[in-house]
C-alpha cells in the first residue's frame, strides 16, 4: 500500500494515493479563486494539525457546513444509528430553509458544503441545490454517498456541477463482508452481488469522467474499519488506489455510546479520560433536513442542538452562547455528557490494527 499522507488528513482519517489529491484540487481551484481558497485551506490544515485547538480562536463563520437534504437512506449499516434517518418521521429540507440557508452562504462566503449525514442521491431536487452551490460560490463542494444510486444519469449531472469532491463509503471488499454490513432497507436485495453493482457505478463514473477531460470531481473510496471488516483493509486499499484519486481508512465512533447516552440521563458520567479534545467545534457544524443545526458532523452531535436555521442564522448560531458552552467544555476539560461519550466511543483498537504505518 501507498504509504498514507497523516499530515493533510484527520487523526481519525489514513488516505492512501498514487498522486496527492489535494494538489490536483489546488491545480484547479486556485487558479479559480486565488487567494480565497489559498487562505481556506490554511485555515483547514490549521484546524486538523492541532491535537489541542485554540478554543479562543474562533471564526466569525464555519469553514465547512454537512447539509441533510432528506433524513432518509437506502442502507441500514451496522455502524449507523437510525434514531435521526429511517426510524424516525420523514423531514425533507424546506425549500424556504434552502434559499435562506444559500443567501447566508453567499453572504458571508462559505468555503465548504458537504451534502452528507443521509443518502443526497435520494433527494429529487438535487439537480436545483448545485446550481445553487454554484450561485453562493461554494469553492469546495463534496457530495457523500454510498454509490448505490450512482448510475449514468446521476454521474453525469454530478459531473457537470460544481462538486469537487464525490466521496462513497463500501467498507468492504467481498460481497460476504459488504452484506453484512451495508444492509438494504429492502430485504429482498439483501442476498444479490450488490458489491459487484457498485463497483461497476463507480468504475463507470471514472470512465465518463476520463471520457469528458474531467480533473474534478475527486473521487475517493472508503473504509470503516470494523472488527469483522478489518482483515479485508489491505486488499481493499490497494484495489481501490488503482482506480480512484484515493482511498480512505477511517475509525468507526461506536454506535453503542448511544445506549450509554440513553443511561446517563438521571446519573453522572464517571470520565474514562484524563484529557478531551475535540476540533470539531473550531470550524464546522451540522445542519439536518428539520433545520436542526448539530456542533459537528458526528451524528452524537445530534444529541446537542445548539438551534434550527429556521430561526437563527449560521453565524448567529456558530457564535451563539450554545456553540459557545461546547467549545468553553473542551476548554476547561469538561465536556458536556454528548461530547464526552463521543469521545470515548472514538477509540478503536480494530482501526489501529486495520490501518498499516
Amino acid at each position: 500500500m501507498t504509504e498514507y499522507t497523516a499530515n493533510i488528513s484527520p487523526n481519525h482519517i489514513h488516505k492512501f494515493f498514487k498522486k496527492d489529491p489535494e494538489e490536483l484540487l489546488k491545480s484547479t481551484l486556485e487558479k479559480k479563486y486565488g487567494s480565497r481558497y489559498t487562505n481556506y485551506r490554511k485555515r483547514y490544515y490549521e484546524y486538523i494539525s492541532k491535537d489541542v485547538p485554540d478554543y479562543e480562536k474562533v471564526y466569525d463563520y464555519p469553514m465547512s457546513v454537512i447539509l441533510e437534504l432528506v433524513n432518509r437512506c437506502n442502507l441500514q449499516c451496522v455502524m449507523c444509528h437510525q434514531a435521526w434517518r429511517n426510524d424516525s418521521d420523514k423531514h425533507t429540507i424546506d425549500d424556504k430553509i434552502l434559499d435562506k440557508l444559500f443567501q447566508d452562504f453567499k453572504e458571508n462566503q462559505l468555503s465548504c458544503l458537504m451534502l452528507s449525514i443521509s443518502e443526497p442521491l435520494l433527494y429529487k431536487n438535487l439537480p436545483k441545490i448545485l446550481k445553487m452551490t454554484e450561485e453562493a460560490e461554494i469553492m469546495d463542494v463534496f457530495l457523500f454517498t454510498n454509490g448505490t444510486l450512482l448510475n449514468k444519469e446521476k454521474s453525469k449531472m454530478i459531473l457537470e456541477s460544481n462538486i469537487t469532491r464525490l466521496f462513497i463509503s463500501i467498507d468492504a471488499l467481498t460481497s460476504e463482508t459488504y452484506n453484512k454490513i451495508r444492509v438494504p432497507v429492502s430485504k429482498r436485495l439483501k442476498n444479490s452481488n450488490r458489491i459487484i453493482e457498485l463497483e461497476n457505478n463507480i468504475k463507470n463514473f471514472i470512465k465518463m469522467k476520463k471520457d469528458m477531460k474531467k480533473l474534478l470531481p475527486l473521487t475517493r473510496t472508503s473504509f470503516v474499519a470494523l472488527d469483522n471488516n478489518s482483515h479485508e483493509v489491505k486488499k481493499f486499499v490497494n484495489k481501490w488506489e488503482q482506480i480512484v484519486d484515493s482511498a480512505e481508512v477511517q475509525r468507526l465512533t461506536a454506535i453503542e455510546g448511544w445506549d450509554q447516552l440513553k443511561d446517563s440521563k438521571n446519573k453522572n458520567l464517571i470520565k474514562k479520560l484524563k484529557k478531551y479534545n475535540c476540533n470539531e467545534p473550531m470550524g464546522q457544524i451540522s445542519v439536518y433536513s428539520d433545520g436542526t443545526v448539530a456542533p459537528c458532523c458526528n451524528t452524537f452531535g445530534r444529541n446537542e442542538p445548539i438551534g434550527n436555521v429556521k430561526n437563527f442564522t449560521i453565524k448567529e448560531i456558530w457564535l451563539g452562547k450554545k456553540m459557545q458552552e461546547i467549545r468553553n467544555g473542551f476548554k476547561e476539560n469538561n465536556p458536556g455528557k454528548v461530547c464526552q461519550i463521543c469521545i470515548e466511543n472514538s477509540v478503536s483498537e480494530e482501526y489501529n490494527k486495520a490501518v498499516i504505518k
